[in-house]
């Protein structure tokens, strides 16, 4: 954009904003997820982050990081799922990349070994296995490592390496033992601490700033332990919140204690079968495409050998192109009985070749005929020449047009629903075949466990 400055002439620039504030969003944002459109139900979807959070923690206590490298690690954690989905993304990586990039970040980093470690013991002592420490040589660690490393870097692009965070954890211990006068009460300001360590495993990072987040958790705490806060002025108007705010950030911090414990297995089993419908719709989408494609590509309402010998017909009112064996009948120059002639490309006969035998019987009377008859008499003949585009100066040339166009349309919508109804045809039998396979797996098992029993 073009301004004046000092009386001359400069271009104004777009500007480019730096600012350590934490990233916010809408509420309708926040809940409209990629995961919910991959068949993830919200309470699925809420488990989850629970369970990937407390992986976060307790790998961060494993690894003796401090509690501001933890809560790095899990506001990332919900930054990531905001613009992508859990069922492409494993969250047991995420979570792992997650801690490795915050305790870097944090300026406490972390051997990536380290961190497989500890993730390892948890999950066996979590799913109630015997302890037996992780083979460094063998292919699960490698495995593992990578996935780390890939989910890394994938968490710094979608995140575009903005990875500041501020945290309210300060703000609690200056407003209490400053302007509350709360020094000496421990209990309340232990609780709002952990208020605030729990409310890192909902989404309020993502809604609110850390001011208003350390003023519910104030004030949630103050209204548990029945301690009186100043009310005029309110106390939380110093940092721009307000009661509503304080009780809506309250309400999803207390939804935490009365939902029931995540159960990991089932969240699993979620996870496969949305997994499974994503490829299937995935793969159905996939050759749709294709085969409209090819139909598409298959079909021409012009044969292929009119391009690139098109002319346009001199005086014609739409200026259509017409084939160059039109024209030269037209002009005069065709075969004498309404035939075209000879085409160098097509092979049916040649002048020097023997006259056929219908021309050699023909009698003197049409032998005689003269050129301009012929022009204006019907054809006799049936060709196996291709369909030709004749236009005429006439009224009606137009309307043969958007005929025409009307039957390529008709015939492409019919060819599509042919194509389609094979495609879910296929699917439905891939889905019988599975529903075979497993019942006679069942089947097996049952049989097995009979035969054991006998």
């Amino acid at each position: 954009m073009a301004v004046f400055v000092d009386g001359q002439h400069k271009t104004d620039y777009g500007r480019i904003i730096l600012s350590c504030d934490n990233i916010l969003h809408d509420p309708d944002r926040v809940t409209a997820t990629p995961s919910r459109g991959d068949g993830i139900s919200a309470d699925d979807e809420r488990d989850i982050r629970i369970v990937g959070c407390e992986l976060i923690q307790t790998t961060g206590v494993l690894l003796q990081l401090p509690q501001v490298a933890m809560a790095t690690a899990q506001i990332l954690f919900h930054r990531f799922y905001l613009v992508k989905s859990m069922v492409i993304h494993n969250y047991e990586h995420l979570a792992m990349a997650a801690i490795f990039l915050a305790a870097k970040v944090e300026e406490h980093p972390r051997r990536v070994r380290d961190i497989i470690n500890c993730f390892h013991h948890y999950k066996q002592h979590k799913e109630k296995k015997p302890v037996v420490p992780l083979d460094f040589t063998g292919s699960l660690y490698v495995k593992m490592k990578n996935d780390i490393i890939k989910a890394e870097r994938r968490l710094l692009k979608e995140l575009g390496f903005c990875v500041h965070v501020k945290y309210p954890h300060k703000i609690i211990i200056i407003v209490l033992a400053l302007i509350l006068e709360q020094k000496q009460n421990t209990e309340l300001i232990q609780m709002a601490w952990n208020f605030m360590n729990d409310s890192l495993k909902t989404d309020v990072f993502l809604r609110y700033t850390p001011d208003q987040i350390g003023c519910a958790c104030i004030w949630l705490a103050a209204r548990m332990k029945k301690v009186v806060l100043p009310e005029s002025p309110p106390w939380y108007k110093l940092l721009d919140c307000s009661q509503e705010t304080c009780s809506e950030i309250s309400d999803t911090i207390m939804s935490l204690y009365t939902i029931p414990r995540p159960d990991t297995t089932k969240l699993d089993r979620a996870l496969n079968a949305a997994k499974e419908a994503y490829e299937l719709k995935k793969s159905f989408n996939e050759k749709t495409k294709k085969d409209l494609k090819d139909v598409t590509a298959s079909y021409s309402p012009l044969p292929d050998h009119v391009g690139g010998k098109e002319t346009p017909k001199e005086g014609s009112p739409l200026g259509v192109p017409v084939r160059e064996g039109a024209k030269r009948k037209e002009n005069g120059d065709g075969h004498r009985n309404g035939r075209r002639k000879h085409s160098p490309g097509r092979k049916r006969y040649s002048p020097a070749s023997p006259r056929r035998k219908h021309d050699r019987y023909r009698s003197k009377k049409h032998r005689s005929r003269s050129l301009s008859d012929s022009d204006t008499s019907p054809r006799r003949h049936k060709h196996r020449s291709r369909r030709r585009v004749s236009v005429s100066s006439h009224d009606g040339s137009s309307s043969d047009i958007e005929a025409a166009e009307a039957r390529k349309k008709r015939h492409e919508d019919k060819k599509r629903l042919q194509d389609q109804k094979r495609i879910q045809e296929k699917i439905r039998q891939l889905e019988k075949s599975k529903e075979r396979k497993k019942d006679r797996i069942g089947d097996h098992s049952r049989e097995r466990k009979a035969h054991k029993v006998k």
